[in-house]
């Protein structure tokens, strides 16, 4: 694999050992996809907060104390990332951990293809049930609050788990990998898809038009005000790619069409997003953890 032959051969040229020459290597990818992708959709949305102040889902800015707790979490998430996808790669050399082939056409350039969207789907379907199981009572408290920590996310989220809950997000990409044979160029653009998505879904501002979710082709799928909903309503809205399975289940909030129209025709005000009309308070336990300080920016 590219990023296993990369690492073989500075820890060859450094006499290190492979282990955390892979490590660095493949933590330092999903460092600079992270730093790139959640730094522009930040700097995007605090440069252009004035033009898109009517599309702003939640009045309450993101705040200095927010937006480093959300990297330093992310930070943690990454190392995780790396150290787990370093270890699968070189245990993949010695045994078929993972199903991953080096030749892009040895099970047919069809199959390259289709792999990609079969990696979403079934990373959707695997990220809509451990999502509902970390919101069970003892294991929300213990593994998905410190995601919950932010009411109103910005994009610098898209990683901020505990460290059980980051093995486990991480663990349907390596699961699909495990049970399927795939190219990890195909691996690596679902996992750019995934990171695409998490970074939209904490963006604080709906992109969408107006009657998106009036469209039989698009309603499926996830919007910014979907998530962000999630995080003040948090028994509704579970998915990551699509709103399919909260559909089928019965988990869409009853308010979601609604706060979507609200957002997106202009009814939020500039000095103020959409979301407080139309959403309960936070829950107490969830209220007291964000501690906004004095510094807004958006």
């Amino acid at each position: 694999m590219l990023q296993t032959g990369l690492a073989r051969g500075l820890a060859e040229n450094a006499g290190l050992p492979l282990f955390p020459v892979a490590f660095l290597v493949v933590g330092g990818l999903i460092l600079a996809r992270y730093l790139v992708v959640a730094g522009i959709a930040l700097g995007l949305v605090t440069l252009f907060r004035k033009p898109l102040a009517t599309r702003r889902i939640q009045a309450a800015p993101f705040t200095a104390v927010q937006l480093r707790r959300e990297f330093l979490w992310s930070l943690s998430s990454i190392g995780l990332f790396g150290l787990a996808v370093a270890g699968m790669l070189l245990l993949r050399d010695g045994g078929p951990t993972l199903k991953l082939y080096p030749d892009i056409g040895a099970f047919g350039l069809w199959w390259f293809w289709l792999s990609i969207p079969a990696g979403i789907v079934f990373h959707d379907f695997y990220f809509y049930w451990a999502h509902r199981f970390m919101h069970l009572p003892g294991v929300f408290e213990r593994v998905h609050r410190v995601h919950h920590l932010s009411t109103n996310p910005s994009p610098l989220a898209a990683f901020a788990f505990h460290p059980i809950e980051a093995l486990i997000e991480l663990g349907g990409i390596l699961l699909f990998a495990t049970l399927f044979p795939v190219h990890p160029i195909a691996l690596a653009l679902i996992g750019f898809y995934s990171l695409l998505s998490n970074v939209l879904g904490h963006l604080g501002y709906e992109l969408f038009p107006q009657g998106f979710i009036r469209s039989p082709a698009l309603n499926w799928i996830n919007t910014s005000t979907s998530h962000n909903q999630h995080h003040r309503s948090i028994n509704y809205n579970f998915g990551l790619y699509s709103l399919i399975w909260d559909r089928i289940f019965g988990t869409l909030h009853p308010n979601y069409e609604t706060l979507f129209n609200r957002v997106t025709s202009h009814h939020a005000t500039r000095e103020g997003g959409a979301l407080n009309p139309l959403e309960p308070a936070q829950p107490p336990h969830l209220t007291a953890c964000s501690s906004p300080d004095q510094t807004h920016f958006s």
